[in-house]
């Protein structure tokens, strides 16, 4: 190993996070494979945010050789877990899903809710399955970052989701038209018939972002829909489909 390298090994540990941020940096740069084991100690031992965002990166452009120890470092119990789960997000190898998936049931719920980040942006059909089967949740941290998870998921979560506007408890219901909402157009176009469907029976707890969801879809039967809520006796409807058109009509 050379001089340099070994002084930007000894600095990436000094107790200044300034110098710690120079020498990941460095070692991004022109540290070579043969540091993949150090770049994943420094990884999870980073107190700092922005060292290890930098320490991310240099992780993650040296994949070939840091994976598997970002993957031996999954069973450790801690809170590190929380960066390696982010360092396999960015890399997206989908090899890393089964490693991931015990992890979507963690009782940390930081771990939990960086699992479920990491299986959206893997977005294999089975990374998408195991986020939709923790829809419901009405903890307002858990509920918020699996949404955004599932927007990540994207075109591969939306058949689970589609299923979901079935379910018998509200919530789950109501979650997976909020994540359809978010995913958009036109990955969410599939789940058009299901949406048009809770429009007309659901509860409107459930209905309102149903609405939303088909709201954002380019679809000419959407307005039809809208249209005929606004103009119904269900006055929180009316108001809300008028919105709603509004919306769409500045849009296009």
């Amino acid at each position: 190993m050379s001089t340099s390298l070994e002084r930007a090994l000894q600095a990436a540990r000094h107790d200044d996070s300034s110098v710690r941020q120079r020498a990941a940096l460095w070692l991004g740069t022109y540290g070579d494979e043969s540091i993949a084991d150090e770049l994943v100690s420094l990884l999870v031992a980073e107190p700092d945010f922005y060292v290890r965002e930098t320490l991310t990166w240099a992780v993650v452009t040296r994949a070939a050789s840091t994976y598997p120890r970002l993957i031996d470092h999954l069973s450790d119990g801690g809170p590190e877990r929380v960066q390696v789960l982010h360092a396999l997000s960015k890399i997206r190898e989908p090899a890393s899903v089964a490693e991931i998936l015990p992890l979507a049931d963690d009782e940390d719920d930081a771990v939990a809710a960086k699992a479920w980040w990491a299986l959206g942006r893997i977005g294999t059909p089975g990374a998408a399955a195991a986020i939709v089967d923790h829809l419901g949740d009405e903890d307002e941290f858990r509920r918020r970052e699996l949404t955004r998870a599932l927007e990540q998921a994207g075109e591969a979560a939306v058949a689970g989701l589609a299923s979901r506007l079935s379910d018998p408890e509200p919530s789950v219901r109501r979650h997976a038209a909020e994540a359809l909402l978010g995913i958009g157009d036109p990955a969410a176009r599939p789940a058009a018939a299901e949406l048009f469907r809770v429009v007309e029976d659901d509860d409107k707890e459930v209905v309102l972002p149903a609405i939303e969801a088909l709201a954002e879809l380019d679809l000419p039967e959407v307005d039809d829909v809208l249209v005929r809520l606004r103009d119904g006796d269900d006055a929180w409807l009316s108001i809300t489909a008028g919105w709603l058109l509004t919306d769409r009509a500045e849009r296009h």
